[in-house]
């Protein structure tokens, strides 16, 4: 602690450095300065300055960092620039400390999580990472990870047709991997459930293959959901949320600890959600709880224990609507559906063990088990077929579907720093271990009828999208011997070994990231009675460049593989091959104003190879379609760009196309499901305290042009552009915060996921004007 003076001041600068450890007197990036009489928080850049502005004048600093004691520090006039040093603490590199202020909204970050395995700052890594607070997902009033999350990264859209049982997010021309806490819990078909902010402490996107957590994804990225841990201070929070079509909603956060010591620690939260639809019979209905234990063996050892639990229910498995009279030419609240097919069912429970261990300074060892259990079950109509007379009259007929995934993961990692001369690395090692299965009764035509000749049809209900009448009966169905009857059953296990090291040279300006990943797979399948297996080993490797420009500024250049094991199989009993992926990329990230705000640009150029998709005679059946390649632009910028002023700003650019087809008129055509400019923009800006204190307005739009549909076409089809304005107003205090936020403001005919297939237009309708009001109360 420095010696406290007389005399205090409103702006403060200073420098944080290690006091010990592998590199006393080493600048340390990341450390996070708060004080009581400050408007914001401030993050040391990779120089380690930072500069605190207060409202007041400043007396006293606290600094923080994930591995280190926190710093409490007197502030006097007399200071033009503070040193101060950190000392290494093995306790606080079992968790990490949020910092807070009254009234700042941390819309940026310097670092990544644990769960991502890394120890280096965001800005000197050579991949490009963005992060997602909650701050940004409370002011925009979204609920989870498909509400409108996805404008806050550049490039990334969310094409989905069925109703949130799935995130599925796309970037760079693919789609991207779901984690949680660093654990691959993708199931092997649809899902996961799309992750509720009630657990969200923040969400992670990965920009191209990471070996550092595995090789198995779409060479696109990933996207970690990093959830509430305990902090082990007492906290509780309660938020309530009502908006337009009976939305309700209330969720508690509750952190402490059970015991004096401060061992046992807890986290807990829960859900509750009700909401309608602008589409008659749609409805959604959420329950969530999830508690969190740590106990802390000592300043060395913990063992957390979380568990999650989610039941849903949904009025329509997908609210798409098609018509032969182009996109967007029916009314919002039109629907294939009818109220007699009854609700889709889901749950979806998953839970981590997680052990770590510093056996020594630098040093730590994390073993976590995790496992996802998810079930689903409903019927559904879709439209096989259309009058040939009028085509505005749907053929519609019932499906069934029951689901059941399985998912178990166990991986092992250390983290460890040491010299060897000159050189200063970084390591990190571990093997990953995962199981995937997938029984289902998928896409069942259960209401037929004989034909002549002695076959068997589907009876059909037809709707005229144009005038359409409800209120037909259809009959219902369930498995009588559950998934005993299945027609699918699908397999996926790997294991594998991985070695990363990061090599810093000529004082941490210069970093070299090697790694290798080793990675065995085997896959079995059984869809209608065909059967298939196959086995897969590769090595893919990694290769990192990252060098410091300035202290806040630098370039990196990265080349990484992937693999992704396909499920399916062909028609004829051929197992499906794993796809293969790799992308090369160059960038520039910038910290302005210590940190305050972040840029990064990136250019990169990416393949795939041995592609699947849906047989288009039998969707229950693959085919395997060729190569691809992506390439283009993504630019990000975060932060509080001036005193009071956040903003989220994204552009990218996509080029996708096709490189090799068994049909050769879609060699050159673009892939589906590509967006080729995507540009959103969010800003926040809250009143001077003189003038209001708390008081903040938003605005932000989200914009898509050069859209593709859901399959290669040789022809391309117009696709209406995708724009969308938010605003909103919000004011906080220390313990209360009050948003209301209305989106589609000029209230657009915006569409969802359009394609156009066999004469028919196929879409998801988006909701006109809508407003969510929220409140949160913490104490």
């Amino acid at each position: 602690m420095l010696t406290s003076l007389a005399f205090a001041q409103t702006v403060v600068r200073g420098v944080v450095r290690e006091t010990d450890g592998p590199r006393p007197g080493a600048p340390l990036g990341g450390a996070t300065v708060s004080s009581p009489q400050a408007s914001q928080v401030a993050t040391t850049d990779s120089a380690g300055r930072f500069e605190l502005r207060g409202r007041v004048a400043i007396t006293t600093l606290t600094v923080n960092h994930l591995g280190y004691l926190p710093q409490l520090v007197h502030v006097s006039a007399a200071d033009p620039l503070l040193s101060i040093g950190l000392a290494a603490d093995a306790a606080t590199t079992l968790g990490e400390a949020v910092v807070t202020s009254k009234y700042y909204r941390q819309y940026g970050a310097q670092t990544v999580s644990s769960a991502l395995r890394l120890q280096t700052p965001l800005l000197q890594l050579s991949q490009h990472i963005q992060v997602i607070t909650p701050e940004v997902i409370f002011d925009q009033g979204s609920f989870n990870t498909t509400e409108g999350v996805t404008r806050n990264v550049s490039g990334v859209v969310r094409n989905e047709i069925s109703n949130n049982l799935g995130p599925n997010l796309y970037m760079r021309g693919g789609q991207i991997a779901p984690l949680r806490n660093g654990v691959d819990l993708t199931p092997y078909y649809r899902g996961p459930v799309p992750d509720d902010a009630a657990l969200i402490d923040r969400i992670e996107f990965v920009k191209g293959p990471s070996l550092f957590m595995n090789n198995i994804g779409d060479p696109a990225g990933s996207f970690n959901i990093v959830t509430k841990q305990p902090t082990g201070t007492p906290r509780y929070s309660a938020t309530a949320m009502l908006g337009s079509y009976d939305f309700y909603r209330l969720a508690a956060d509750l952190d402490g600890k059970l015991d004096k010591a401060g061992k046992l620690l807890y986290r807990l939260n829960g859900m509750a959600m009700r909401t309608n639809s602008f589409v008659p019979g749609d409805y959604n209905k959420r329950l969530l709880v999830s508690p969190v234990l740590t106990y802390q063996f000592s300043a060395r050892t913990a063992l957390t224990a979380e568990y999650t639990f989610q039941a849903f229910n949904y009025g329509l498995y997908s609210p798409i609507v098609m018509t032969p009279n182009g996109f967007g030419s029916l009314p919002r609240k039109v629907t294939i559906s009818e109220p007699s097919v009854g609700p889709i069912r889901a749950q979806n429970q998953s839970g981590f063990l997680t052990f770590t261990h510093q056996f020594r300074p630098g040093w730590q060892l994390t073993a976590r088990g995790a496992f996802l259990l998810e079930n689903s079950e409903g019927r559904y109509l879709w439209v096989t077929g259309v009058n040939a007379a009028n085509p505005s009259v749907l053929l519609r007929n019932p499906k069934y579907d029951l689901d059941r995934t399985q998912v178990l993961s166990q991986q092992a990692f250390v983290n460890g720093n040491f010299t060897t001369g000159p050189l200063r690395h970084q390591l990190l090692a571990g093997v990953d271990v995962n199981q995937k299965k997938f029984l289902a009764i998928d896409y069942l035509t259960y209401d037929t009828a004989p034909a002549p000749g002695g076959s068997i049809q589907p009876v059909y209900y037809p709707l005229d999208v144009t005038n359409p009448v409800h209120g037909t009966e259809i009959p219902g169905y369930s498995a009588p011997n559950g998934l005993a009857g299945r027609n699918t059953e699908q397999t996926i296990s790997y294991y594998s070994g991985y070695a990363l090291d990061e090599v810093a040279l000529f004082d941490n300006k210069l970093r070299l990231t090697p790694g290798l990943r080793y990675t065995a797979v085997q896959s079995h399948n059984q869809v209608l009675g065909v059967g298939s297996s196959s086995r897969d080993k590769v090595v893919t490797p990694r290769l990192g460049l990252s060098y410091s420009l300035l202290p806040s500024l630098s370039v990196y250049g990265l080349y990484d593989r992937t693999l992704v094991p396909q499920g399916g199989i062909t028609s004829a009993g051929t197992p499906i091959d794993p796809l293969r992926g790799s992308n090369r990329e160059l960038g520039v990230k910038k910290n302005w104003l210590d940190g305050r705000w972040t840029s990064a640009v990136a250019v990169y150029y990416l393949t795939r190879s041995s592609i699947a998709a849906t047989d288009p005679a039998n969707s229950l059946y693959r085919i395997q379609v060729g190569e691809n390649h992506a390439q283009g632009v993504d630019v990000d910028v975060v932060g509080q760009v001036v005193r009071g002023l956040n903003v989220v700003v994204n552009y990218a650019y996509t080029d996708a196309k096709i490189d090799h087809d068994p049909n050769p008129l879609l060699v050159g055509a673009r892939t589906p499901l590509f967006v080729k400019h995507v540009q959103n923009t969010w800003l926040n800006y809250e009143l001077p305290a003189r003038l209001a204190r708390g008081l903040s307005f938003s605005l932000g739009y989200q914009y898509q042009a050069g859209r593709g549909g859901r399959y290669a076409v040789a022809t391309p089809y117009a696709i209406p552009n995708y724009f969308r304005l938010d605003g909103g107003v919000g004011w906080q205090s220390p313990h209360l915060k009050v948003n209301l936020v209305v989106n589609n403001l000029l209230n657009h005919n915006i569409i969802g996921a359009p394609w156009l297939r066999n004469g028919l237009y196929y879409w998801i309708p988006q909701a006109g004007v809508n407003g969510r009001f929220s409140v949160s109360y913490t104490w």
